[in-house]
């Protein structure tokens, strides 16, 4: 089961990686990724499972989708590409900008915890390995927020359109604070993190022995030790909660 899922998975993030280099050529690809054109084989790393999540449940474009904590990352350009009226925000430069530009993509230098975004202006609404990150100082310029998250969730519901949807991936599993990396989320902390939605799809996921990713239950991920660079994944769809029928409350 295992092998099936890693494999629908890399054939999901080809297709985005020839989308790109369809689009820009093998040699911007690489100076731009470097990381991803190792002379070594890499072992499969978190975005095999959250980019084909998010990819699965975003809307046909040109819906306006909002990546949060872009910096660094080509995912924001392949919403572009696809057609999606796509902004960007993080409290970091974006370098990647001095060499591309897209007419359809929007890069925001601010924090999200207070964002120059009007009321209900999203529909969609992506934090990819990020929220866990707010309000713990030590990388990324960040500073100390024990409630960091929580405030960045709260900015987000806010320029979220009522029947709009927020895409998060998130370490999960035994709740910690690794200084001077992230949270790692377990159910108490995730409950009081998503307080004003609704969970409309969860999925959770492990890496096996050998680091592939195979999808598993919610209590299989209090079985891992938990470390900064090898914890469970959850990966969220949520909806504000007002806009949810009372009856799934």
């Amino acid at each position: 089961m295992g092998d099936s899922i890693l494999e629908k998975h890399n054939q999901k993030i080809k297709f985005i990686v020839y989308r790109i280099v369809s689009r820009f050529g093998i040699s911007l690809l690489r100076r731009l990724f470097p990381e991803y054109f190792a002379k070594e084989p890499l072992a499969p790393t978190d975005r095999y499972i959250e980019y084909p999540f998010i990819i699965r449940n975003l809307p046909k474009p040109p819906a306006k989708v909002l990546d949060v904590g872009c910096s660094g990352s080509f995912f924001p350009l392949l919403l572009a590409s696809f057609g999606y009226d796509t902004y960007g925000i993080d409290i970091r430069n974006y370098p990647i900008l001095n060499k591309l530009k897209f007419k359809n993509f929007t890069f925001v230098k601010g924090d999200i915890k207070e964002s120059p975004f009007p009321n209900s202006y999203f529909d969609v609404i992506t934090a990819i390995s990020t929220i866990e990150h707010i309000g713990i100082s030590g990388r990324y310029g960040i500073e100390d927020d024990p409630e960091g998250d929580k405030k960045a969730l709260e900015e987000m519901v806010r320029i979220l359109k009522p029947q709009g949807a927020i895409l998060l991936t998130i370490p999960f599993g035994k709740g910690k604070v690794i200084k001077p990396y992230m949270r790692v989320y377990d159910e108490s902390r995730l409950k009081d993190l998503v307080r004003d939605c609704i969970i409309e799809l969860e999925e959770y996921y492990i890496q096996d022995d050998t680091d592939n990713w195979i999808e598993c239950s919610k209590e299989d991920t209090l079985l891992v030790d938990v470390k900064f660079d090898k914890y469970p994944l959850c990966l969220l769809k949520l909806k504000i909660k007002n806009e949810i029928d009372p009856s799934q409350a």
